[in-house]
């Protein structure tokens, strides 16, 4: 029987991943802020418009909700595809070149396998998650036309 390994945790990486979070949500929590702002003065806008132009404002809201997680769910199906082949290289999960945030048990060949396919297919469906949030935009926007 083998002894356990310890994949190590990286603190500089810990506190670099949770000072850009806390940035992230601070810049949802503006964005939130502003979205309400933007939302009464569109609301003032097209209380006087025409039909025609409400339509297109509210296509363009729709659209742009649709899009808004595009780019992060593309980005976090690469990171976790990137991991699970890494993973499935090394037969060894997590790699020994990726960081975490706590110690955690290494875990080697059949278990590693399993992690490994697990974080390509979590991936897979991030990303066509993601597609699908671009497909939604583009029927809006045909569907509003």
């Amino acid at each position: 029987m083998q002894p356990m390994e310890i994949h190590r945790a990286d603190l500089a990486y810990r506190r670099r991943s949770l000072r850009l979070l806390l940035a992230i949500a601070a810049g949802c929590a503006l964005a939130l802020w502003q979205l309400h702002g933007w939302l009464h003065d569109v609301q003032g806008h097209i209380a006087g418009a025409d039909a025609g132009e409400a339509r297109r404002w509210l296509r363009y809201a729709l659209a742009g909700l649709a899009l808004a997680p595009v780019a992060p769910l593309w980005l976090w199906g690469r990171g976790l595809r990137r991991l699970g082949a890494a993973a499935s290289a090394q037969r060894r999960f997590p790699p020994r070149d990726w960081k975490t945030w706590r110690d955690v048990r290494v875990l080697r060949d059949a278990a590693a396998a399993v992690w490994a396919a697990r974080s390509e297919r979590l991936g897979r469906i991030a990303q066509y998650a993601a597609l699908a949030c671009v497909a939604a935009a583009l029927a809006v926007c045909w569907r509003l036309a």
